[in-house]
């Protein structure tokens, strides 16, 4: 007599695979889907890894290796962004530029890892003084700007007093006193960073032949009219 298993109907494996075949497919199809999400992952690992080393390049590409500053690179971009700024809305704008007063005596004297001591020690000092929507970058060596938005002339001579002042305060450590000159001056018509850079280098000339320790600011082409004085003395008007 038949079996009755035989009597059950069974089911054909799929042009004739047998149903071992299948279960490996399977196992290989699950092993395919697990490496591919390996793979996925290590790959947004990677594009993670490779973000955040732009970023540091950015950053190194935009700010001073000693000080962390903005370069001088980052400074012409953020001078350009708030020109354009007054042209649409007409905020104020000056500039500041300062330089270490005999800076070279001191890496003479006492050799450039003093020098660069002091040059962080200034950064410091300044950095104390200016608000948190100024822009304080290192122009080179032992110079600085200070992009200081909606301000006008008369208060950034106040607040390159200030600076200056601050940087007089400070100790140096065997580096002694140091003081600061600066130069000052405000957005024009028609200014591009330049004509800025210059007008502030020039009043920043002016300080340093006058005897440095010193602000003296620059109005326009017609002359002169800003402060010249120590800072412990205060700003005083001059022809």
């Amino acid at each position: 007599m038949r079996s009755m298993l035989s009597l059950v109907p069974q089911e054909p494996s799929p042009r004739g695979v047998s149903l071992s075949g299948i279960d490996a497919l399977e196992a290989r199809l699950e092993e395919a889907e697990r490496q591919l999400a390996l793979t996925a992952s290590l790959l947004a690992r990677k594009q993670r890894e490779c973000d955040e080393l732009a970023d540091a390049l950015a950053q190194q590409a935009h700010r001073d290796a000693l000080t962390g500053l903005f370069n001088r690179r980052k400074f012409d971009a953020l001078c350009e962004g708030e020109i354009a700024r007054h042209a649409r809305y007409g905020a104020s704008l000056a500039l500041i530029m300062l330089d270490i007063d005999h800076f070279k005596d001191i890496n003479d004297r006492h050799g450039h890892l003093v020098g660069d001591d002091a040059i962080v020690r200034v950064v410091r000092a300044l950095v104390c003084q200016l608000r948190s929507t100024d822009a304080l970058c290192r122009w080179g060596g032992e110079e600085f700007m200070v992009l200081a938005p909606h301000l006008d002339l008369p208060s950034a001579v106040q607040v390159a007093g200030k600076l200056c002042a601050a940087v007089a305060e400070t100790e140096f450590g065997v580096a002694g006193r140091i003081t600061c000159s600066a130069g000052v001056t405000a957005l024009q018509p028609d200014d591009r960073v330049a004509d800025m850079v210059l007008r502030a280098d020039t009043a920043l000339y002016r300080a340093k032949r006058n005897g440095r320790n010193r602000v003296e600011a620059w109005i326009d082409a017609a002359g002169w009219s800003g402060s010249a004085a120590s800072p412990q003395a205060g700003p005083r008007h001059l022809r």
